[in-house]
């Protein structure tokens, strides 16, 4: 069973467009122009049930535009869009019930008064919701474990950290146990502390709820501890879906060298980056046993490592190319 299906989604925005020079500012107020901006072009792919699928692409990608009309707040242009058997902008009672749109510290606890604690907001929304007050407080129990938020809960929400925020709006947004979890940016601004917490909380929801998550950001790291699914968005396009082993194949066969050296490496080593003492460089199959019987025959070297390019490296050329061989890599 699908939670999501998405067929030739396609939405464009009108961009106001300033004129240039000094009398640029005072023309546009009188005659304004505009270009059309593509945000999605021709996008497919489906979600299972219980997939936990990572979004990922650089600024004006179309991830938070495709997470919007996933919850029904943008219209989209053209093609169809299925999510948990309904159509989005329709705004049913029983679709709005089952999912939840969370996006960072911009959350429901925010939007009310910042000197209340969140156990206040947690109220209200256990009557918009209409839940039974045992099970709210069992629900309220579970998250404000898994989260390790017990302490926080009756602190006024100004005292609070941006981590702790972001986690007691993490409550807030699941208190009603959506099927669909739709996460903006969830872990942007936070230390690698509060975002390894998020991480394991993501993972146990997703396996104990067999909740729906997709997760949308511009951390590498993310993608790579939340599911193995990948979809990159660039430019409106979507130009991967797949396991996320499987993009190092729509790539040059490259693998990444490590070189450590007893003291630091010789000056006369170009191309290669110098992190203290060590040389790393990526280089292609084909020149990697020329590379390294170069390297061999410098008696100062105590330590060689092959491996395969670090994830975020090759998100970065595909980012640069604006392609995987031309084309969309289905990972298969």
């Amino acid at each position: 069973m699908y939670s999501i299906e998405v067929n030739r989604l396609c939405k464009s925005y009108r961009k106001e467009e300033k004129g240039q020079g000094r009398f640029g500012g005072l023309r546009f107020f009188f005659r304004r122009k505009y270009r059309e901006v593509q945000a999605l072009r021709d996008v497919r792919f489906s979600v299972e049930r219980g997939e936990m699928v990572g979004v990922i692409g650089p600024n004006g990608a179309g991830k938070t535009t495709l997470l919007k009309i996933l919850s029904g707040v943008l219209y989209p242009d053209g093609g169809s869009v299925s999510v948990l058997g309904s159509v989005p902008t329709r705004r049913e009672k029983k679709f709005l019930r089952s999912i939840t749109y969370f996006t960072g510290q911009r959350g429901f606890l925010s939007l009310t008064i910042w000197d209340l604690p969140p156990a206040d907001g947690y109220e209200l929304i256990r009557h918009i919701y209409g839940i039974p007050e045992r099970e709210f407080r069992k629900r309220l129990k579970y998250l404000a474990e898994l989260l390790d938020v017990e302490d926080l809960i009756r602190t006024p929400l100004r005292k609070l950290s941006l981590g702790e925020r972001t986690k007691v709006e993490l409550v807030a947004a699941l208190l009603h146990f959506p099927d669909l979890v739709l996460l903006d940016e969830p872990t942007i601004g936070l230390d690698i502390v509060s975002q390894k917490k998020l991480w394991e909380f993501f993972r146990l929801y997703n396996v104990e709820r067999r909740a729906t998550l997709l997760i949308t950001s511009h951390y590498t790291r993310d993608i790579e501890e939340l599911g193995r699914r990948v979809l990159i968005l660039h430019r409106g396009r979507l130009l991967y879906d797949g396991d996320r082993k499987y993009l190092i194949k729509g790539l040059p066969d490259r693998k990444l060298v490590k070189v450590v050296f007893r003291d630091s490496p010789p000056p006369s080593l170009r191309g290669w980056r110098i992190e203290g003492d060590t040389a790393v460089k990526q280089v292609e199959k084909s020149r990697l046993s020329d590379e390294l019987r170069l390297i061999s025959t410098d008696s100062s070297v105590i330590d060689i490592t092959i491996e395969d390019p670090p994830f975020e490296d090759v998100i970065r050329e595909i980012f640069t190319r604006g392609e995987i061989n031309g084309k969309v890599f289905n990972g298969s």
